[in-house]
């Protein structure tokens, strides 16, 4: 499966198309991808698609196909028998039209920031990107298309996400036993960006080549990484000089804050990083992280714990929009469920954000990923509706829908305690 990732001309495509609501926009997306008439069938691609997408929304755990089809049958009002629905999921066909939706949906349903755009600026990017992946356990019988590591058979799908904007960047579809290393967004993609991962994706290479390229990275410093310090800026005395980060001559009165650079030779060529150690007291050790940005060092860890909005992401579309439903042996049916389970995460995420107005600055600071997906469970009948049959007054309901649950995407706690990224806000403010 191609990978797939914005370019400039996309990008002036999505601005000039933002004074339509995104709803409206969301059936544009449907009705330019999916055919309205098939001769071979009564239901169109455009109306079984559309079921099929939305069927993953709900706390149903559908485990079976037969589940996704009796379910389609209720939101379509039409007879789907058994044989023509399995080889209408199993055809290629099926798999080019949802890549072809999921990519137009990638494209077309981004939003402006909505909260943390101070945060860009003191950084000094222009996005905040996390990457990260998410494995779904299959049939054994699958483990020849989708081999996996801890189980027979799995499907892992690989993602950038926007973190500001909940919209994807970059995603791809492996199988299981992939390593996380080996599927990275296209490095021009990080021009300017903040990208932020963890220890799947360890190399000194990758660390060089995303500043080459002209972008910035924060990760957490694998445990047997021997990286030599040669400055001290913090927090340790200047013997640490010439040592590795595992042999620092720590005071049995530790700094809860250890700011060093360190070299590292990579194929021949000397590698500079900047290294940040946060004493952690249940661990009773140094977590370390490595990065190129300039902010202050105390500013490092309430950036990176921003990463957990990714695993938010994949536990709402694992929750609460069935991405773990998939009970197939067919690489094509496994391929066309996984797709339709991404479809179904950028519909609900570009369908909530568009209410995010009616919400206050601090709420929108409290607005989770996987929030949204739970939400929307309780509007998808009325989208749905209104991508079937176009009329105003679907339309209208479907708004009303939206605006309804609008106060239900943030924490209600969010006076009491501070987000992930209201603390990386007032850290750097």
């Amino acid at each position: 499966m191609v990978p797939w990732r914005l370019t400039p001309n996309h990008q002036s495509k999505v601005t000039a198309g933002r004074s339509v609501t995104v709803l409206k926009t969301l059936k544009q997306c449907f009705s330019r991808i999916l055919p309205t008439k098939d001769g071979r069938a009564n239901t169109s691609p455009h109306d079984f698609i559309a079921a099929l997408v939305f069927t993953f929304f709900g706390d149903t755990k559908q485990s079976s196909l037969e589940g996704f089809r009796r379910q389609m049958m209720s939101h379509l009002g039409v007879e789907l028998k058994r044989s023509s629905f399995w080889e209408r999921l199993s055809r290629d066909r099926m798999v080019s039209l949802l890549e072809r939706l999921v990519s137009e949906l990638i494209m077309r349903l981004t939003v402006p920031v909505l909260a943390g755009r101070l945060l860009l600026e003191q950084l000094g990017v222009s996005a905040i990107y996390v990457v990260d992946s998410s494995s779904i356990t299959l049939r054994a019988a699958a483990s020849d298309s989708f081999r996996g590591t801890r189980t027979a058979a799995a499907v892992k799908w690989h993602a950038c996400i926007d973190l500001l904007k909940g919209s994807v960047a970059w995603y791809q579809v492996t199988p299981g036993k992939t390593h996380d290393r080996k599927c990275f967004p296209e490095l021009a993609l990080l021009k300017g960006k903040l990208v932020i991962y963890d220890l799947g994706y360890w190399d000194y290479g990758l660390l060089a080549a995303i500043a080459a390229a002209g972008g910035f990275y924060l990760s957490r410093v694998k445990a047997n990484a021997v990286l030599v310090v040669t400055e001290v800026v913090q927090g340790v005395g200047k013997k640490a000089l010439g040592k590795s980060l595992g042999d620092l001559p720590l005071r049995k009165k530790r700094a809860s804050l250890i700011e060093v650079f360190c070299e590292k030779v990579d194929d021949g060529e000397v590698l500079r990083f900047r290294v940040i150690g946060f004493w952690n007291p249940v661990s009773h050790q140094y977590h370390w992280y490595v990065t190129n940005l300039t902010v202050l060092a105390a500013v490092i860890y309430p950036l990176y714990r921003l990463r957990w909005q990714i695993e938010l992401m994949f536990k709402g579309c694992k929750q609460s929009l069935n991405m773990n439903g998939i009970s197939s042996s067919s690489k094509n049916i496994i391929k066309s469920l996984l797709l339709a389970s991404i479809a179904a995460y950028l519909s609900s995420q570009a369908l909530l954000r568009n209410s995010l107005d009616h919400l206050t600055e601090e709420q929108k600071f409290a607005v989770t990923y996987q929030r949204i997906a739970k939400v929307s469970v309780n509007i998808s009948y009325q989208v749905l509706n209104y991508l079937l049959t176009g009329m105003q007054e679907s339309y209208d309901r479907a708004m009303e829908k939206i605006i309804l649950f609008s106060r239900e995407l943030f924490d209600p706690n969010y006076h009491h305690r501070k987000t992930s990224l209201r603390e990386a806000q007032d850290a750097l403010g």
